[in-house]
């Protein structure tokens, strides 16, 4: 469940470094326009992920501060998808085949058959539905923390990798340990890392 609907999983980080002084509104709607998604509705492409607007995810403009909401970033990562089963395509690959062998008399060879399983895997796709996910992201600028509606592993990855090709800045995710080690003062701190599980 995303933000703008019900009640959200978030995954928080933070960015750890000083944000540069480039890293001003018009210099992030720049770098959201360059990463932004790309729409592989009719090609053979299996993936696409990229950026798109928060409350129109057809629109990767980011024009007029459409990622801005007061003094904070908002936007909304993409994934289109499309999957060929393998078994689809070894049927008409052995239909195709066939059709091959009748003609001429005998089977293609290995290097015929690779170059007609590509042929065919391509063609295929075109005609496979995409899907879509969506993600929404919230930079909050004044605890320069970032929060994605999404949790899993798979997920993490994905933001991750996008986020370091489209802003270069390194996060750090935000877990119950590293909020409770921010909350207390050092003597705390240094009490909390030398204690020992016990048994109730």
């Amino acid at each position: 469940m995303g933000i703008l609907k019900g009640a959200p999983t978030v995954t928080r980080y933070r960015v750890t470094s000083e944000l540069p002084e480039e890293y001003t509104e018009p210099f992030i709607g720049e770098r959201l326009k360059k990463y932004a998604f790309k729409d592989i509705e009719n090609s053979s492409e299996e993936i696409s992920l990229g950026w798109v607007e928060l409350l129109d995810t057809l629109s990767f403009d980011f024009d007029d501060g459409s990622y801005r909401i007061g003094p904070n970033y908002v936007f909304t990562m993409r994934q289109d998808q499309r999957k060929l089963p393998t078994k689809i395509l070894n049927r008409y690959y052995m239909i195709r085949e066939a059709e091959i062998q009748e003609k001429t008399g005998r089977k293609p060879n290995s290097v015929k058959r690779k170059e007609l399983k590509e042929a065919l895997r391509l063609e295929l796709l075109r005609r496979c539905l995409l899907t879509t996910d969506v993600w929404e992201v919230v930079w909050l600028t004044a605890r320069q923390e970032i929060w994605l509606a999404g949790a899993g592993e798979k997920l993490r990855a994905l933001f991750e990798e996008i986020w370091g090709r489209t802003f270069g800045l390194p996060l750090m995710m935000l877990v119950p340990v590293t909020i409770g080690l921010e909350l207390l003062d050092e003597e705390g701190r240094l009490a909390l890392q030398h204690l020992k599980p016990s048994l109730f």
